[in-house]
């Protein structure tokens, strides 16, 4: 008749278990090091590279989105390359317990595309404000974060 926390915690575990065992969809997050990379003081932006903790394997449900067309030039439209379409990842907030991580606005994410090439993401949406309706279980509270990132060039980030 009412909706508890153990119906919770099935329902998430169910959940879980089809994204950990059946669905076999992960990405590869690269998270900032916030302590050891060094910031400029005014624009606190990173004065000599940023520095990178190991990577994790975060199992998910993941979305690309359709290419974009983008152009060196934008007067002319000369020099066009297409550029891989936006990455939504959906997690588990329970997942991300179990593997001791978080996802930060600014961290990178890699999905792999195929045998030899991953692309790479920068997160813009880290999805902690996450009180849409879908993102609710049973009504009772959310279980999910929708990750919002865009993708880079591999002169800004390929996985080293």
């Amino acid at each position: 008749m009412f909706y508890s926390d153990t119906d919770f915690q099935f329902e998430t575990d169910i959940v879980m278990g089809y994204i950990e065992e059946d669905l076999n969809q992960t990405v590869v997050l690269y998270r900032v090091d916030r302590k050891n990379t060094q910031t400029d003081a005014l624009y606190k932006s990173a004065s000599q590279g940023i520095r990178f903790m190991p990577p994790i394997e975060v199992p998910c449900m993941f979305e690309i989105e359709g290419s974009q067309l983008k152009s060196y030039d934008t007067k002319t439209s000369n020099g066009v390359y297409q550029l891989s379409g936006n990455l939504n990842v959906y997690v588990l907030t329970k997942i991300l317990e179990k593997y001791d991580c978080d996802i930060r606005r600014g961290d990178y994410i890699g999905v792999q595309i195929d045998v030899d090439r991953m692309s790479y993401f920068v997160v813009n949406d880290d999805g902690r404000v996450n009180n849409a309706n879908n993102l609710y279980i049973g009504a009772y509270k959310t279980a999910w974060r929708v990750i919002k990132c865009s993708p880079v060039s591999d002169t800004e980030f390929n996985g080293k």
